[in-house]
């Protein structure tokens, strides 16, 4: 099972960098801190400053609207009722595919969600710590 759960945390490690689409949902742009629990175990995935632009862009690549070429995933059926959304993520590794089901739901300054793949279901949950101006996401 601890090869499993690293193989889903490595997902949701990848997961993360876009799992944040918000133009109209209630995220605030900022300096986040993001923990996983899977098999009952948790632990930090750091902390990642998100701008408005990085925000508009990974919203563009949840619904399937932009993909950079050098992506491992590509998401698929996404959709958003209020600050709750759903989609699906395919990352390739190697020669495996594994596609995920995610679900997240926002509140401003935290976020929380499920992603399940391959029989294991990986919990996240997000806060925003305070200000920052530098992207994570810069080249």
């Amino acid at each position: 099972m601890r090869i499993a759960a690293a193989y889903a945390a490595r997902v949701v490690a990848l997961a993360l960098l876009v799992a944040y689409p918000a133009a109209a949902l209630d995220m605030s742009e900022g300096l986040w801190e993001t923990t996983i629990t899977a098999s009952g175990e948790t632990r930090s995935l750091g902390t990642h400053c998100y701008t408005k632009a990085d925000i508009a862009e990974m919203e563009l690549m949840l619904r399937g609207k932009s993909t950079p070429p050098e992506a491992a995933c590509r998401y698929s059926g996404f959709t958003q009722a209020g600050n709750s959304v759903r989609y699906t993520m395919s990352c390739r590794y190697g020669d495996d595919v594994q596609e995920s089901a995610v679900e997240a739901v926002y509140h401003g300054d935290s976020a929380s969600g499920t992603i399940r793949t391959g029989g294991v279901s990986v919990t996240t949950t997000s806060r925003r710590l305070g200000s920052c101006t530098q992207s994570s996401f810069a080249p």
